[in-house]
């Protein structure tokens, strides 16, 4: 199955599918599956720590920036809902990915956070409308 058609189908889902919250996930979290988040998040800050200890606070901060539980929950929504779920959603983190670098450009060049903030929200939401717009044109 290609990407487009992977794509496709994941907005056909999601479309059929309500929005809400399980509670009842919340109230019994896998002990595995937070020994995964564990291990990922004690990686990626190690990794950010000894970034910090060889070039500096300022280039270590820049990796705790990295959204730590990412990996895990990529990982876990992988074994869970397959490979087309995951793609979906990695593209999303790249999307806030990309907004966070335009909002971290914004604040060193000295615009007010909040400014920085708010064309940080307006990015991510143009980059999610047009990343669906685009696939609908593939379609």
């Amino acid at each position: 199955m290609t990407l487009t058609q992977r794509l496709a189908a994941e907005l056909r889902r999601e479309r059929s599918q309500p929005v809400g919250i399980d509670t009842g996930k919340l109230a019994k979290p896998l002990l595995a599956h937070l020994g995964i988040r564990f291990v990922f998040g004690a990686g990626i800050a190690l990794a950010a720590g000894l970034v910090a200890m060889r070039w500096g606070p300022l280039v270590g901060g820049l990796f705790l920036a990295f959204p730590a539980v990412l990996p895990a929950a990529l990982t876990l929504l992988e074994r869970e809902e397959g490979a087309s779920k995951t793609d979906i959603d990695a593209m999303g983190a790249i999307m806030g990915a990309l907004a966070m670098v335009v909002f971290a450009v914004l604040v060193a060049a000295g615009a007010p956070v909040l400014l920085a903030g708010l064309v940080w929200m307006v990015v991510a939401v143009a980059l999610f409308y047009g990343l669906r717009v685009g696939i609908r044109r593939l379609l």
